[in-house]
């Protein structure tokens, strides 16, 4: 058995090297950091109502009706009523926001999808085009993300298939369900959470090996992701090891980033905290308490955008590392790849030998 997740490692910082460092190119680092960011771009939304139906407030105005009665209302207070009993406006909204955030999370997730293939072609290459290759793989990009949903929508289906045999019992009868089946049926839905969360990191690590494949092969993302698991069965050994290995340099990356995110966000926030301290003695004996904050605020945003953005300067080697560590093992387990780096000279056809590297 070969272990290519660990020999992955030194081409992945020789070629993190060569292409962040050799030469440092500002405006390269600042597209790539986009790039990441929109990798990692679906925002988790969420809405809560403060409607309470059972409120002092609803028992005092409109009583309890008792079967076949009408209540004794006041005159004009019926459509108010009717608006508590029937509440198709707040229903209506809430429907609207929960299709809006449906809405925003697929489109992010698309651009998400995208992203996948412009992150990789830009760290082969060597070379960033972020709008030529975004045209270039939308439809790439809108394939990948049917495949993440219908992977998602099984998972789902899977867990409640595992959740159907109690749900019977806790509805019908849930003063009589026992505390032990009760128990027990928790930790078989945890574990079963376990299980399918595993298989999902499993299934995506497949298909994040699939979209080299899909772009250089010039393949659909199943086609690729077929290729992948036929290799996968047949050399499943190397693959754990890599899995393996990427699950201890996650945790070493992790710990290097809390650390280089947390150093640099506390030394510019006492920089900005004593530039907002002079401003403020500056400009408090000219202007008053209400026009200095108006003064003061806009920098303080301008400041916080200064802090995120340069977390996400310093995110970037981290994060082009480790895609080109994924990159290096398909490179070495995966013999038919042919993936074009940079940093492999060409060859003539007609003698099999070497072209001088280019000058990048």
């Amino acid at each position: 058995m070969s272990w290519y997740g660990i020999d992955a490692v030194d081409r992945a910082l020789s070629r993190t090297k060569k292409a962040l460092f050799e030469p440092f190119n500002f405006w390269k680092w600042a597209k790539i950091a986009i790039i990441i960011f929109l990798l990692g771009g679906v925002s988790s939304f969420g809405s809560s109502s403060n409607y309470n139906v059972g409120s002092e407030d609803f028992k005092n105005n409109f009583p309890i009706i008792e079967p076949g009665q009408m209540p004794d209302l006041p005159f004009g207070t019926h459509d108010t009523a009717f608006s508590y009993i029937y509440p198709e406006p707040q229903l209506a909204t809430l429907v609207v926001v929960i299709v809006l955030i449906l809405l925003l999370a697929l489109i992010f997730s698309y651009v998400s999808s995208v992203m996948e293939f412009v992150f990789v072609e830009s760290l082969i290459r060597n070379e960033v085009k972020f709008w030529a290759y975004s045209r270039r793989f939308l439809k790439k990009g809108f394939n990948l993300l049917l495949v993440r949903l219908a992977i998602g929508l099984t998972l789902l289906a899977l867990l409640g298939i595992a959740a159907l045999p109690f749900a019977p019992r806790i509805v019908e009868s849930p003063a009589d369900f026992a505390w032990p089946v009760l128990l027990g049926g928790f930790f078989w839905i945890v574990g079963v959470i376990i299980v399918l969360i595993l298989l999902a990191v499993a299934i995506n690590s497949l298909l994040s090996l699939a979209i080299p494949l899909s772009i250089y092969q010039d393949k659909g993302i199943l086609s690729a992701f077929g290729l992948i698991f036929a290799k996968f069965k047949k050399s499943w050994q190397e693959v754990l090891v890599y899995w393996l290995i990427r699950f201890v340099l996650g945790i070493g990356i992790a710990i290097l980033a809390i650390f280089l995110f947390g150093l640099t966000a506390l030394a510019l926030g006492l920089i900005f905290v004593i530039l907002d301290g002079i401003l403020y003695f500056l400009f408090s004996s000219l202007v008053s308490e209400f026009f200095l904050w108006i003064l003061l605020i806009p920098v303080i945003v301008i400041e916080l955008i200064l802090i995120l953005g340069t977390v996400f300067f310093l995110n970037v080697p981290l994060a082009v590392f480790l895609k080109y560590h994924l990159l290096s093992f398909l490179e070495a387990w995966f013999k038919d790849a042919e993936i074009p780096f940079f940093d492999i000279p060409a060859q003539r056809p007609e003698t099999g030998v070497d072209e001088p590297e280019p000058n990048l």
